[in-house]
Formats: structure tokens, sequence, C-alpha cells
């Protein structure tokens, strides 16, 4: 029986492991804090040493990071048992966002004007040089975490710190390619349109969204300048009037829902086909989406809950195939920091993008959290 080491936990992966008759571990690494700490290499070591110690007389068949800071790790347990998959030095390159622009920037690959902030580095500088709006990023992080969109020197001054990533603001439509390879050529590639970033998105994107073949190809070099010949990617970038620009990419399955909206708008399971590519086989993937599936991510303002209403009403908006709300009156939310942050979701499937996107908005405008201070 093959036995898959999941480096992360994510209840999906570990339920198309027992569809395809695998054996499986998970090492549920603790991504957080080494977002916190900006520094990975304690917790690959420790990584390293526990699967070590897991398969002392064994080898896995495969290892998948299936989170963002379970990345780093995934690779040098691969490299440590002789695996295939993405090696450490490449899994640097699309975990630390400053080692990321570097790369992509000495391959010629359009993104944003950039800068890394040091010690010395003045809030006047950073403007100066790179404009307002202007983004700061925690290199390693994920999901909208540790990012400020500052629109003043003051705002600039409050958030600067010496090691983060600055970027001139990118005014565009913003989207994701996810991509799924093997032997450094992609086999299947979807769209996503960003509807309300951080909140909602349709899959797969209009074909009228930006140029198809643009975005197809911007996606292959940034794949060949990272190293990523295998497995997942969810790659973000920005549509403008000059071309698609690089955003980031994660070199494993994103958040967000997209992979169930993957699994309804092209009916397949991503998931099994993540573990497929991990374990060196081909998996078939379909030769275009059969329907449009949308998500709506939900999540009260900070405070404390005092009363929900409308979930009724909108399970009731057609197509919505799917309205989970885990917010419940009496509990105490703290501001919502990250994609990864939820309290419920609205899915709909729908023969067409406007359609899926109406309903979306319906069912979401019906749906009311009352706040109280915490």
């Amino acid at each position: 029986m093959k036995e898959i080491l999941f480096v992360g936990k994510r209840q999906p992966a570990i339920e198309a492991a027992r569809a395809l008759g695998c054996s499986f571990s998970v090492q549920d690494v603790e991504s957080r804090s080494e977002q916190a700490t900006g520094a990975f290499g304690g917790t690959v070591e420790a990584s390293v040493a526990a699967a070590k110690k897991l398969y002392h007389n064994a080898t896995p068949s495969a290892v998948l990071a299936v989170a963002e800071g379970a990345v780093p790790s995934a690779a040098a347990i691969r490299e440590k048992f002789g695996l295939q998959g993405l090696d450490p030095e490449s899994a640097q390159r699309c975990h630390n966002k400053l080692t990321m622009k570097k790369a992509v920037v000495a391959a010629g690959i359009p993104c944003a004007p950039w800068l890394e902030t040091a010690a010395d580095t003045t809030p006047e500088e950073v403007v100066e040089r790179l404009g307002l709006p202007v983004v700061l990023k925690v290199p390693i992080s994920s999901g909208g975490r540790g990012v400020s969109l500052c629109s003043s020197v003051e705002e600039v001054a409050a958030a600067l710190a010496p090691g983060l990533l600055a970027e001139e603001f990118i005014a565009g439509a913003e989207m994701s390619v996810e991509s799924f390879r093997k032997n450094n050529r992609t086999l299947f590639r979807n769209h996503t349109r960003y509807l309300v970033p951080h909140w909602a998105s349709i899959v797969p994107a209009s074909e009228s969204l930006g140029d198809q073949a643009a975005i197809n190809a911007l996606a292959e070099r940034v794949h060949e300048a990272l190293g990523i010949n295998d497995g997942m990617t969810h790659m973000e970038i920005f549509l403008t009037p000059e071309g698609p620009v690089f955003g980031e990419i994660a070199a494993r399955p994103p958040g967000g829902r997209l992979m169930e909206l993957i699994g309804r708008a092209y009916d397949f399971d991503p998931w099994r086909a993540v573990l497929q590519l991990s374990l060196g086989e081909t998996p078939r993937f379909p030769d275009q989406a059969r329907c449009f599936a949308g998500v709506w991510m939900l999540y009260p303002d900070a405070g404390v809950v005092t009363k929900i209403s409308g979930l009724s009403e909108a399970r009731k908006v057609p197509q919505v195939a799917r309205l989970t709300c885990r917010a419940k009156p009496g509990r105490e939310y703290p501001a919502r920091l990250g994609t990864g942050q939820s309290a419920g979701e609205i899915i709909v499937v729908a023969d067409t993008m406007n359609e899926c996107e109406s309903r979306l908005r319906e069912a979401h405008d019906l749906i009311a959290f009352e706040i109280a201070p915490a």
C-alpha cells in the first residue's frame, strides 16, 4: 500500500487519500509561528527529524505540503528520502516573497517595482521610489496576512519595519491561475476570477477576462524561473493595459474553497489529482468546465455577534448549492486578517458567469451579522 506523508492538515486531502486506497500520516506543522518569526530553519529541521523518526525503517511513497508554512518542510523531507517533487531551493523561492521577487526579476518577468526594507529605510524613501498607495508585506506569509496597503507617508511610517517587501500598487483586475504540473509540463490549468479579492471568487474565469494566451505564457515563465516542475500551484496575477503582471505564487493547493470550486466546475476531484501527481502518476483531467462555481466567504466584523439573520432566505436563492455558517450569537470574533479566517461560505453553481455572480451577490446581501463591541 502506498503511504503519503501530509505536511500540514487539510481534511479533503485526507479523504482523497482514503479514496485512492493510500495509507497516510499527518505532520501538522504550526505554520503561523513560522510566519511570525520569519525564521523557518528550526521548523524545517524539526519536521525532518520527526519524519525520520516516523519512517525509521521505511520510506513514504510521497510527501505533500497542503499549507503554506509546510512547503519548505515538505521539500526538505522529500530530499531526505530521495523522493520527487519540489526541491528545497525551489521551495524557498516559492515560500519567501523576497527570494521569489529576485528570481522573477532576474528572469525578466513583469512584476511590480519593489524594494526590501532595511533598518535605515525611511517612509519618504519608500514613497519616493514606489509612490502611493504602496503595499508592505511580510515576506513569509499567506492569505493576505501581514499585508498593509498604505495611502500616506504616515501610514507607511506606522507599518514600516526592516525586512519587509515594499511593492508599488498595481491598478488592475486581480485573478489567479491554478496549474497541475508533471515533469515540467502543465497538464491542466484553471483561471479564477476574483469577484471581491479575499472574499468572493468564481471558477472558471470568463474567457473575456484578459488575454488567455498571455496569462498562460506568463504562468509558464514563472514556473520555469522558480523551478516548479511538479505538483499544483496557485499564482496570483494582475491584468493591466500593458498585459498580465506577476503578483506571487504558492507551491501548494489553494485555500479560499477554490479546490471545491474547481471540483464542482470541472466535475473531477482536484485533491485526488494532486495526490496522484505526488505519487508520480498522471491524473485524467477534463477538457473543459461544465458550469461555473462561485464562493463568498462569510465572516462578521470584529466584536461579539448578537444576531445573525437571512440565512434561511439566502439558502432559498436559486443555484445556491451549499451555505454554511459556523458563526454563533454570543461568540467574539477578531478582525479578519486573511482569507484563511472563515465563519462560513456560500457556494453557488450556475450555467453562466453572470448568473453565478448575481446569485452570489443576492445570497450574500440577504445575510446580516449584528455586532456589539467586545
